[in-house]
């Protein structure tokens, strides 16, 4: 879309981005992701032999698990003594990765905020036993929040939520329920509320719905809160968002036009209720000229077309996708149609193609006329050539 970052949200940890949000990859890809290393060689003399040794051996060494118990805690805390214990744990017998966790198990919470510990905590998450898991979680607890609120400890509270069965959620979501606001407008925080929407029960997460609805056109129009928002419409039931959901309803014109908030709008016309989608297809259809012309809003008007001509409520929205439609066309005899003013805007040009793409029977045969006879203006026009394109790809020239 063309409407401004910071729509869906990024990927675990990750700060920004509307779409950006890719999971890392287990095993390989997952170490891969540690940070670079830091002082690489300044501090050697104050290395055990054998994190000199996994070091020299650049991520070939030949060394045992069993050869590094003594040192865990000094591995897990280096660049490459930490991708050498994920490794291992891949592969070590049920009795090896116990003792590992005995070791670790007092030093969870600061591990977690490490820069090259927290891959280790994540590790387990993944190969762990599902008492171990739990065990974590409780280790956690205390500094779950702070954890939330990092750079790396919001990775490993990430995976936690994604790998522990329900009880332990619920611990989580103990920890984090009076801070739900301050995790949402923190860009290592957000992620984390994200996820436990995305991994809970819809039930368990009544703790975010009532923080959102407090503020709901606050948090729909904010860099992390519309992607909170997001998850809710996409993962819970509509009579568990209503007051949520009236709430935006009534700033759909200033959200369409909001960098943020345009995204949730586009949502609630994918997810939401049909008479939201109703709702606010009467604003786009009011606003039709502004909203097509605007670099948030124009990607409102896109949506509202796509989902009133294939959408799943595509047959319920037949009346409002007509309203629409004749308004851009315009009635017979009208020398300025709002057609004609969206033509050579560069933001309205696209809605034109869309139109193009989805007209079809006699409002098709009236647009195609319409466009037919501003030919020289199109040929001519910076953007018209677009819309040329879109004609002959429909054979509508």
């Amino acid at each position: 879309g063309r409407g401004g970052g910071g729509g869906a949200g990024g990927g675990d940890g990750k700060g920004g981005s509307k779409g950006g949000r890719k999971a890392k990859q287990r095993g390989a890809k997952d170490r891969a992701g540690s940070p670079d290393d830091v002082g690489d060689d300044g501090d050697d003399a104050n290395r055990s032999e054998a994190l000199k040794q996994v070091r020299r051996d650049n991520g070939k060494s030949t060394m045992t698990l069993g050869e590094v118990m003594p040192h865990v805690l000094e591995f897990a805390r280096d660049h490459q003594g930490s991708r050498f214990l994920q490794s291992k744990l891949d592969e070590a017998s049920p009795e090896e990765k116990q003792r590992v966790f005995d070791i670790i198990k007092p030093h969870t919470a600061n591990l977690a905020s490490d820069q090259f510990g927290n891959f280790v905590v994540q590790k387990f998450f993944d190969v762990g036993t599902v008492d171990q898991r739990k065990e974590l979680v409780i280790l956690l607890a205390p500094k779950l929040l702070t954890c939330a609120l990092e750079a790396h400890g919001c990775r490993v509270v990430q995976k936690a939520i994604q790998h522990v069965p329900r009880e332990s959620q619920l611990l989580i979501a103990q920890q984090l329920q009076n801070d739900v606001l301050q995790c949402i407008e923190s860009m290592h925080g957000n992620h984390v509320i994200q996820k436990c929407v995305e991994q809970m029960p819809p039930d368990s997460v009544t703790f975010i719905i009532k923080a959102v609805e407090f503020d709901a056109q606050k948090m729909a129009s904010h860099m992390y809160g519309c992607r909170v928002v997001q998850r809710l419409l996409e993962h819970c039931a509509a009579h568990q968002l209503h007051t949520m959901l009236d709430k935006i309803l009534g700033s759909i014109d200033k959200l369409a036009t909001d960098p943020y908030g345009n995204y949730v709008v586009q949502h609630m016309l994918e997810h939401g209720r049909v008479d939201d989608k109703r709702t606010i297809m009467h604003v786009v259809e009011r606003n039709i000229v502004e909203f097509s012309k605007h670099k948030c809003s124009s990607n409102v008007v896109e949506k509202a077309l796509e989902i009133s001509t294939i959408g799943e409520h595509a047959g319920m929205l037949e009346v409002e996708r007509a309203d629409l439609m004749n308004k851009v066309i315009g009635v017979e005899g009208d020398p300025n149609p709002p057609l004609r003013q969206m033509m050579d805007d560069r933001f309205g040009n696209f809605i034109v193609q869309r139109l193009i793409e989805h007209s079809r029977g006699n409002e098709r045969e009236r647009l195609r006329m319409q466009l037919q006879q501003c030919m020289d203006t199109l040929q001519t026009s910076s953007h018209g050539k677009h819309i040329l394109n879109a004609l002959k790809k429909e054979n509508m020239v």
